[in-house]
């Protein structure tokens, strides 16, 4: 997939490198969770280069530069019922519109290629910036809950997807 700024291909061993630099950017983990050990980093990685059948995982580079930017995956959500869309990007590129433009890219593909008809999007209460991209992207607010010891929004967004 592409993008007038990006391409968005599935991950895979090549990003390796790409991907320990997204795990150890500190200003991500901030609202994810926190630092992850060496070990949990290496099983995520794998993951995500040899992904399950119920989960796919895009790396995202700006075309221009062919620099990596970030992650959009697509996977089972906590709750077991419904699948969820993330995304990871590099803190010095946030603020650009990367996030925007591709992950709007990725649930346009989702909705026509996919049997979707509802994905949801779980974000940290205090990453206002990730909220309002949601709700920019079309996501509605669907409950709050405490996960990883912070508050969580759960959003939801359903097909057909305009943005």
């Amino acid at each position: 997939m592409e993008t007038l700024r990006c391409r968005i291909k599935r991950t895979s061993q090549t990003d390796y490198i790409d991907l320990c630099e997204l795990y150890n950017d500190a200003k991500v983990w901030n609202y994810l969770g926190g630092k992850r050990t060496s070990q949990q980093i290496e099983d995520r990685i794998s993951e995500w280069i040899n992904p399950q059948k119920n989960c796919e995982y895009w790396t995202v580079r700006e075309k221009a530069s062919d620099g990596f930017l970030g992650c959009i995956l697509l996977t089972p959500h906590y709750d077991g019922e419904y699948t969820q869309i993330s995304y990871m990007f590099l803190s010095s590129s946030w603020g650009n519109g990367f996030a925007y433009e591709t992950v709007s890219q990725v649930l346009h593909h989702v909705f026509k290629e996919q049997q979707y008809e509802k994905l949801i999007a779980e974000a940290q209460a205090a990453n206002t910036s990730s909220c309002n991209l949601l709700k920019k992207l079309g996501f509605y607010e669907v409950k709050r809950i405490i996960r990883f010891n912070a508050e969580q929004v759960i959003f939801a967004i359903e097909k057909p997807f305009v943005g």
